[in-house]
């Protein structure tokens, strides 16, 4: 989007299709800064269609551990292999020999509307029954789910299994809650140090010195999943938005977590 001199990289190439922004280089729809369009891997669900698994390794992307993997059939267990092969994954049950779930009714109660008319994906509505969900470990980045029966019962039925974002400040705008889920995506720039700091003073987001940013936290580190030099910026509290375009200062009154004492 725009000229190369715009994104620090080819990884961070955005392309605008219509009115859809998307990551060129891994082909993933935007949603928010840090959230993408998560696909949903399905079985013998009638009307749809199965999203592709995918795989970012060699990429600065990651799959955030503030997203749950989320199972939804009968007798089902779904599961996910990491980077190190090992499994995880939950079990899926239905009451009263109940053999098939209904994926257009079950969706949308994964959904919650805040009162900004924003919707939140709900990480208390399932408990085993018709559908799971489980905590995942940080810094994954191949998502393949898969399927398998429980205890030989008959798994002919629509099976659902996708990765979706549960931490609050990753609330996106609903388009279509029957088909689309929000998965939040860590991301770091690799490069040294002088390359970093010298692309952000140039393109005006920092002088140089820390102290002088209100708005803007940096640091410089090596990354715990392959050792590489990463380079990390956040937005300081009472910021908000894109640290690598421009934090922007948060109005205090809007957002119930602030809490204003006045004293006489």
């Amino acid at each position: 989007m725009g000229e190369k001199d715009c994104y620090f990289n080819e990884w961070f190439e955005i392309e605008c299709k219509e009115s859809r922004a998307f990551i060129s280089k891994i082909k993933m729809e935007l949603l928010n800064i840090s959230t993408v369009e998560s696909p949903i891997i399905s079985s013998n669900c009638s009307d749809r269609v199965s999203d592709l698994p995918f795989n970012l390794t060699g990429s600065p992307f990651f799959i955030s551990d503030y997203n749950v993997f989320t199972a939804v059939g009968c007798n089902t267990r779904a599961l996910m292999i990491d980077q190190s092969l090992q499994r995880l994954g939950c079990d899926s049950k239905c009451l009263s020999h109940k053999k098939d779930v209904d994926w257009r009714q079950m969706l949308p109660n994964f959904i919650e509307e805040d009162s900004s008319s924003n919707y939140l994906i709900a990480d208390d509505y399932c408990n085993g029954t018709d559908c799971c969900q489980v905590t995942i470990p940080s810094s994954l980045q191949v998502f393949n789910a898969s399927f398998q029966a429980i205890n030989d019962q008959s798994t002919d039925g629509c099976k659902l299994a996708f990765l979706a974002g549960t931490y609050r400040r990753n609330s996106w705008r609903k388009k279509d809650p029957n088909v689309q889920f929000p998965m939040v995506l860590d991301w770091m720039l690799y490069s040294n140090r002088t390359e970093s700091y010298n692309w952000m003073i140039s393109s005006g987001l920092w002088s140089g010195n820390i102290s002088e940013s209100e708005s803007l936290y940096c640091f410089y580190g090596s990354s715990s999943i392959n050792g590489a030099a990463v380079f990390r910026c956040y937005c300081n509290r009472g910021y908000e938005g894109n640290p690598y375009i421009r934090c922007t200062d948060v109005d205090e009154c809007e957002i119930q977590s602030f809490v204003v004492i006045a004293r006489e």
